[in-house]
């Protein structure tokens, strides 16, 4: 994930397995992953913000020849041996993704489950735009997973409102997650704080990221702005195309 690495080690990215453990759940995308490879003419996939390997596994099962990039080395370090321990073969890169170099050129390029939304600024998105267009032949597919941000939820009081829970890996713990946001629409800045805790609640532990609430208008401005073009745009994992009333925004874009 692109962080800002000064609240990087207070933030949920410095432990990849709470990580894993908080997101059981999040297995929707992987059939679309896995139809988007299938339906490419090419073998090579580069995924930006690869996290703990989760979209890289299947991908790899499926024949990819995978690359993944991701700045946080204990992300790096935990998705490598999950990979492993799968019979895989990993290939994961310790880099920022708004400015790298592989020296490579992919047919699939894709920044998947709203990673995009860590890039903070124009300048950030718009360098990471043009990144990813130095590794694009002229067949080259490029994809952005990103929700669609709810005014309504944004706008509202800030007050601390339950998440998510999961069962902690390391003492098979069930804990609760409790969030509270705090929204800038000078800046389209969320700054979330995520509060962790048990069933008697005798600690809590806070932790918080930053997330850039990116609109339609602005994805359409900031992808055509930097030359590429726009092939499709669904609004769920189902290849419907994006309404008024869609979740998600997905991209699909060529030089």
């Amino acid at each position: 994930m692109t962080l800002d690495l000064s609240e990087y080690k207070n933030s949920i990215y410095h432990n990849p397995q709470r990580y894993d453990d908080q997101y059981w759940w999040k297995k929707n995308d992987i059939e679309f992953w896995k139809n988007i490879y299938n339906q490419s003419k090419g073998k090579k996939v580069l995924e930006l913000g690869c996290g703990t390997g989760r979209l890289a596994i299947p991908l790899i099962k499926c024949g990819a020849d995978y690359t993944g990039i991701e700045i946080s080395q204990e992300f790096c370090d935990y998705a490598e041996k999950k990979i492993i321990s799968n019979g895989l073969k990993p290939n994961i890169i310790n880099e920022d993704f708004r400015d790298f170099n592989t020296n490579d050129q992919y047919d699939i390029i894709f920044i998947g489950f709203n990673t995009f939304l860590h890039l903070l600024t124009d300048s950030d998105a718009l360098q990471c735009l043009e990144s990813v267009k130095k590794h694009m032949h002229s067949q080259s597919l490029f994809y952005i997973d990103i929700f669609v941000p709810d005014p309504l939820f944004l706008y509202s009081p800030e007050k601390r409102v339950k998440n998510l829970e999961y069962v902690d890996s390391a003492n098979n713990k069930t804990m609760y997650v409790d969030e509270i946001c705090h929204y800038d629409k000078s800046t389209e800045i969320n700054k979330v704080t995520w509060i962790y805790y048990s069933k008697n609640k005798a600690k809590e532990e806070k932790y918080q990221f930053t997330m850039r609430m990116y609109y339609p208008d602005t994805m359409n401005r900031m992808i055509t702005d930097t030359g590429l073009h726009i092939n499709r745009l669904w609004g769920d994992h189902d290849f419907n195309e994006f309404n008024e009333s869609s979740e998600l925004q997905i991209y699909e874009c060529q030089l």
